[in-house]
């Protein structure tokens, strides 16, 4: 799990013009970037068509929500200026090529979700989901 550099920096940089994603990938970025800056009225009149030849309608909404999702949760802590993590959190995170799910259903039970202890019960899900 994890992404290496060469993929990160396709991904921040023209990842529409890389092999490194399929089709579909491409289109799913392309609709998550479209929604994030509102240019699907007009200004990227090809990114709704460039999705449904790669998705079904169930697909496409699920893509949707989750783009939308982030982009509210985004505009909610940045507008009331909440720090989500501290720095030191946040530095284990950044540009990181594995997150061991375990150690991020914990992180999230004990700190975000604020279900102290959760963590471990979580964990031992994850572990038997394998």
């Amino acid at each position: 799990m994890g992404f290496d550099d060469e993929l990160i920096a396709a991904i921040e940089g023209d990842y529409l013009n890389t092999d490194l994603f399929t089709p579909a990938e491409k289109a799913a970025m392309k609709w998550a970037e479209v929604l994030t800056e509102k240019t699907y009225r007009g200004e990227n009149p090809d990114a709704m068509p460039e999705l449904k030849k790669h998705f079904d309608s169930a697909q496409i909404a699920e893509i949707t929500m989750v783009s939308c999702f982030f982009n509210f949760w985004n505009r909610l802590v940045d507008g009331l200026q909440v720090d989500i993590e501290e720095d030191d959190v946040m530095g284990r995170f950044t540009k990181s090529k594995s997150i061991d799910p375990k150690d991020y259903v914990a992180f999230m039970c004990d700190c975000w979700w604020n279900k102290p202890g959760a963590g471990d019960r979580a964990e031992s899900r994850v572990r038997d989901s394998k």
